[in-house]
């Protein structure tokens, strides 16, 4: 419950990620670890792209260069993902 509420929640750092750089495709979701150093991860994050209408989603590791943070409170973010975008930010 740590991940959603008090000093140590992890959704807070709301991002766009490149997943194909051909098409230019992009994905939304949160940086919820920066140090990957532990697992032998260097210059990459942990980003989660949560699914929408649910509360399940898919953990990433993904290169820094790759990622876009995003100027918005996390919470929008949040809602608009998980509503599958039909709500406003």
């Amino acid at each position: 419950m740590e991940a959603f509420v008090g000093k140590e929640k992890k959704f807070n750092q709301p991002v766009l990620v490149k997943v194909n750089t051909i098409s230019e495709l992009e994905k939304l979701g949160f940086i919820t670890e920066s140090d990957l150093s532990d697992l032998g991860i260097k210059d990459k994050v942990a980003v989660y792209f949560p699914h929408s209408y649910n509360f399940s989603g898919e953990l990433f590791i993904v290169p820094v260069n790759q990622i876009t943070q995003l100027d918005v409170p996390a919470g929008n973010l949040m809602k608009f993902i998980v509503s599958g975008g039909v709500t406003k930010m």
